[in-house]
């Protein structure tokens, strides 16, 4: 029998969603979908991109407006759906609580973080004393193993690090010991060690807590370390699957990518040459003392043709930073030359269509105003030269019905492709990739990575690939560089740094995998 699980035996659900639909005016895209969550179990939901895991869950507590919801979730022995909005108030973050998938959005940035943590609280307790208050806030903040930030309550959401904002939205979702949790994508854009810190947090307040869990990602690697029971949606709907947790172990939910074909082991020329380069921000402590940030300190390292360096590291670590200044976008200090010339000079205008970058954000890169067909061929436009807007989105796979469109119609694995499109058009001989695929689910992002081969093995490309997913990474490199702090731990050949790294830092973060 599909979807059996062997905890169903001994314990009751705690919420059951029976022959769940959602619909935005006539598009169903939720479809009959049914399942249980048990008491101190993790379920997860998984699935691609729109396959509807985020709008199931948000329907759960009837959060979508002007969508029309049909069928049950119990909870309680009551129908959440057929209850006023005054009583689903009174549970949403009370019994129920949610982790959003972005806090960036989700915490407000004009209020400062221990406001937050408290409003959660008096929201659902309001004559609780100032005393009591400051002693649950602190409570929170050590649950969630933020214990120093009491001193911090009045920092803002953007002093804090992306998993110190999670943590903080774990801890106002927890605010007021719901018996439910759900987290929505709560490590996606993490790096590795820190996502491995929440998906532990997670696990734990689970035990602590006796807390139910459901745990929407599109990361299979989340899913096998902290997952119960299993759940995959395709389309709206439920896929039948005798046994969830195997296939994502086997990893059945994913295509394997097919190695890049290599040209041959002959020695390429030299076309990029980093000396020194630092990235240095001034920071004034006092009028008469000043001091300096190193956001990357003296790095050195080569490019060759047809070369894949895939750079790793935590979130600071400087990855992002060096993308940026290897194409002269920040002020920095060292020499940087592509295809022996200075990148920084100021004669170097033709030298960006050569050289071209993939942000980590295709929504926020790609202007919301201008037609696909518009936005790929704004840098022919800029460097006046020939090209073929139709032929390169077929070379994407892109359906040339999507020129016409604007980038909050596509779906994420489509907005990728424009931007690659966009970059590609202009024939580069390198292309810088900041974290192309941090934000998509593992079947859209193993079909990124197939494109990109694909790319490699037709036009002799090279790829200087940033990521914080070392399985991406050693999908593609030919070498890779760690960085830590801003520095370079170590260089090598991917097998050499995946089999046998030198380095402490490099095998802490190879472990996490």
């Amino acid at each position: 029998m599909c979807n059996f699980n062997f905890y169903k035996l001994f314990s009751m659900p705690i919420l059951s969603v029976k022959n769940l639909s959602v619909f935005f005016e006539n598009h169903q895209v939720v479809k009959n979908v049914s399942f249980e969550l048990l008491p101190k179990k993790i379920t997860a939901l998984v699935g691609q991109s729109g396959s509807g895991k985020s709008v199931t869950a948000l329907a759960i507590v009837k959060l979508l407006h002007k969508a029309k919801i049909s069928g049950e979730v119990v909870f309680a022995e009551k129908n959440l759906l057929e209850l006023s909005e005054e009583k689903l108030c009174k549970i949403r973050g009370q019994e129920i609580g949610f982790i959003f998938q972005d806090p960036n959005t989700s915490l407000n940035p004009l209020h400062k973080i221990g406001k937050q943590i408290a409003e959660s609280v008096t929201v659902h307790n309001s004559k609780i004393s100032k005393k009591d208050l400051a002693k649950r806030v602190a409570d929170l903040l050590k649950m969630v193993e933020l214990n120093s930030f009491i001193s911090r309550l009045d920092d803002y959401p953007h002093q804090l690090s992306g998993g110190q904002k999670q943590r903080v939205m774990i801890a106002i979702a927890l605010a007021n010991n719901p018996k439910i949790l759900i987290a929505d994508e709560p490590t996606t854009a993490l790096d590795v060690t820190v996502a491995n810190d929440i998906l532990n947090l997670i696990l734990r307040l689970k035990n602590e807590l006796e807390i139910a869990v459901l745990f929407i990602t599109h990361n299979l690697r989340a899913v096998r370390k902290i997952a119960d029971q299993v759940i995959e949606m395709k389309e709206g709907r439920i896929t039948p699957s005798c046994d969830g947790i195997a296939r994502v172990k086997n990893d059945t939910l994913n295509s394997p990518l097919s190695p890049r074909l290599m040209t041959g082991s002959a020695p390429k020329k030299e076309i990029l040459t980093v000396k020194n380069l630092s990235v240095i921000h001034p920071i004034k402590k006092s009028f008469f003392k000043k001091e300096n940030f190193y956001a990357i300190r003296d790095f050195n390292f080569t490019l060759n043709a047809e070369e894949n360096l895939g750079v790793i590291g935590e979130s600071g670590s400087g990855k992002s930073t060096l993308a940026i200044a290897l194409l002269g976008l920040i002020k920095a200090q060292g020499e940087v030359k592509f295809f022996k010339e200075k990148t920084w000079a100021k004669n170097n205008f033709d030298l960006r269509a050569q050289v071209q970058i993939i942000f980590q954000d295709p929504f926020s890169s790609l202007n919301p105003r201008m037609l696909v067909k518009d936005i790929i061929a704004e840098g022919l436009l800029i460097h006046k030269i020939q090209g073929d807007v139709a032929a390169t989105m077929d070379r994407l796979h892109l359906d040339l019905n999507l020129q016409n469109r604007y980038p909050h119609q596509l779906s994420g694995g489509q907005r990728q492709r424009v931007a690659i499109a966009r970059a590609l058009i202009l024939k580069p001989e390198i292309l810088i990739l900041d974290e192309p695929t941090s934000a998509l689910d593992s079947y859209t992002q193993n079909q990124i990575l197939k494109l990109l081969a694909e790319i490699q093995n037709n036009q002799k490309i090279s790829y200087i690939l940033i990521s914080h997913d070392l399985e991406v990474v050693s999908q593609i490199a030919d070498r890779i560089m760690v960085l830590k702090a801003g520095q370079i731990v170590e260089l090598g050949e991917k097998s050499q740094i995946l089999s046998s790294p030198k380095e402490a830092y490099t095998k802490t973060l190879i472990s996490n995998f």
